[in-house]
């Protein structure tokens, strides 16, 4: 992938080149297929990850992702790009669910930058 020529066409996404939008992308690798790209948290709507890529997932896509599956929950095309936004099993208690996110939002923030498998992090949330 070409990162600087895809960021200056698409940017974000939104119409926004990425200079003069200021959200967060990660570079995250699947252990599955050792592939990385950039995705941008979301933590509401059932969807915590989204990213940008050329082709929609297959159906019940699973990408692993600092030690855990995401699953694709819903695409989208918006221009040339597909949008897909990426899942991980939450609990079915709200409260511990919310805990599940922050703790995703968290890792993902740095705070646990020297921690790469985030399984362990979850189950301590739950």
């Amino acid at each position: 992938m070409i990162i600087w020529l895809d960021h200056l066409i698409f940017g974000n996404g939104h119409g926004l080149k990425t200079p003069y939008f200021d959200d967060k992308f990660y570079w995250l690798k699947d252990a599955k297929t050792g592939k990385s790209e950039f995705y941008q948290f979301s933590g509401g709507y059932g969807a915590q990850l989204t990213s940008f890529q050329w082709r929609h997932p297959r159906p019940g896509e699973r990408r692993r992702l600092r030690g855990v599956d995401f699953t694709a929950f819903q695409s989208s095309r918006q221009w040339c790009r597909v949008r897909v936004s990426w899942a991980l099993h939450l609990s079915d208690n709200i409260n511990v669910a919310n805990r599940q996110i922050r703790v995703l939002q968290d890792h993902l923030n740095g705070s646990m930058i020297f921690d790469n498998d985030l399984t362990e992090k979850l189950r301590e949330a739950a």
